[in-house]
């Protein structure tokens, strides 16, 4: 039997299966070429391919045709993963490393290891001797996370690689999951300069002809077919993510294997997907806020009312019905939680929405009584909730707060509709 040409979990090695992402290779690269040999800063959400990108860029044979000659720029990928217990020293010890294997002119190699070993490092003198030599330094750093949240980095860490970017050949390309100011782990490390030496590329979902591209890519090379339905299922429930793309095509392909077809392979992509899919709608949505949750729950139900120009889920309208929704949908469509597309905004995929129904809604036996809902009602001086209490123990009671910020953001009924539907699983 032949693969499975979708894969999932891994990042994207092979430079044959790497889609997408042009406008921001464009912007990094031309930062890097440019008389400054400029840094840049890449933000994205978890599995939104920040990895592969950086392996994408760092790759010698994909440099050469980004016009990063390997006569002048040594590209090094460093991955900071999981070291919560770096110190600044091992910082520099683990890049010395890297560019040993990595710089072009093997004449520093020697010099590189002689620092690496010291206990003091002088950077000065080695940068001095790289400029010299004409070449250039590229630190690709993913999960860079992990170095600007430890306590033991300090302003003059910061302070330091800011002046061997400034003043030397040295670019900084590193990739976080939320922008680097605001993964400090003080503020005297936010006031830092270090920050401001960084143009930031934020990745989002693809455009539906980059993921387009993925699918028939992937599909030509292992001489298969998706029907134009097919695809649809493809896209609607990847939203544009390149993991949740290649989730998706795995399990269609192997639906497809067992011989199902229309319904029956609907339901069982389905099925698969949300299964795999679930850990991660978990972390997205443990890492919203109460007002962002807030404002994901008020999508669903606007997208559930009949359309009008009043009713549709679009920003406006989102703002009317919550008052926060105006800062919330930028930050959710940067993450990739939500999509827009013609206007309107939705959940970037059916898998999130049925994930949310189930995380809210109470299992069956388990509910709070009438008598623990209206005592919590009075408690909170809610009492203009009250039409609404014999439905509040459907939910599990830790959402009841949200439940009544969504009552008192939306209207009544509107509200009262989306939470019968959560509860029926009319969602699901």
């Amino acid at each position: 039997m032949s693969a499975n040409p979708f894969t999932f979990g891994n990042p994207i090695r092979d430079p044959a299966r790497f889609y997408g992402r042009k406008q921001d290779i464009r912007q990094i690269v031309g930062r890097l070429l440019s008389s400054a040999h400029e840094s840049t800063s890449i933000v994205g959400e978890r599995r939104l391919g920040k990895t592969s990108l950086l392996y994408h860029l760092s790759n010698p044979n994909v440099a050469v045709t980004l016009g990063l000659s390997p006569d002048h720029y040594c590209l090094v990928y460093i991955d900071f993963q999981g070291l919560t217990d770096i110190t600044p020293q091992r910082f520099w010890q683990r890049v010395l490393g890297k560019m040993a294997r990595s710089v072009c002119d093997r004449d520093l190699v020697p010099a590189i290891h002689a620092l690496r070993d010291q206990d003091n490092f002088d950077l000065e003198d080695l940068f001095d001797t790289i400029d010299d030599r004409g070449l250039y330094i590229v630190l690709f750093m993913d999960e860079f996370d992990y170095v600007t949240q430890n306590p033991k980095f300090h302003a003059n860490f910061f302070g330091g690689l800011r002046a061997l970017a400034m003043h030397h050949g040295l670019a900084l390309v590193p990739a976080t999951r939320r922008d680097l100011v605001d993964l400090c782990h003080s503020d005297e490390i936010k006031g830092s300069p270090f920050f401001n030496i960084f143009a930031n590329v934020v990745l989002r979902p693809f455009a539906r002809q980059d993921a387009d591209e993925l699918i028939e890519g992937y599909l030509k090379g292992a001489n298969l077919a998706f029907t134009s339905a097919e695809k649809e299922l493809v896209h609607r429930l990847g939203g544009g993510h390149p993991f949740f793309l290649q989730m998706a095509g795995h399990y269609l392909v192997e639906a497809k294997r067992q011989g199902l077809r229309s319904k029956a392979l609907a339901e069982r992509l389905a099925a698969d997907f949300d299964q795999q899919a679930d850990p991660h709608n978990k972390y997205l949505w443990s890492h919203c806020s109460e007002s962002e949750k807030i404002t994901l729950l008020a999508t669903l139900a606007l997208s559930r009312q009949k359309p009008s120009a009043k009713i549709g889920p679009n920003r406006d309208n989102l703002a009317r019905v919550h008052a926060r929704a105006h800062v919330d949908v930028p930050s959710l469509l940067k993450r990739g939680l939500l999509i827009e597309s013609d206007g309107s905004v939705k959940l970037f995929s059916p898998s999130l929405e049925r994930w949310i129904a189930r995380e809210v809604a109470a299992p069956a036996g388990e509910e709070e009584s009438q008598a623990t809902a209206a005592e919590w009602l009075k408690a909170g001086g809610q009492k203009d909730l009250e039409p609404v209490r014999g439905i509040l123990p459907q939910f599990k009671k830790k959402y009841w707060p949200l439940m009544a910020g969504i009552l008192k953001e939306l209207s009544m009924d509107v509200s009262v509709k989306l939470m019968t539907e959560l509860i029926t699983g009319r969602l699901m």
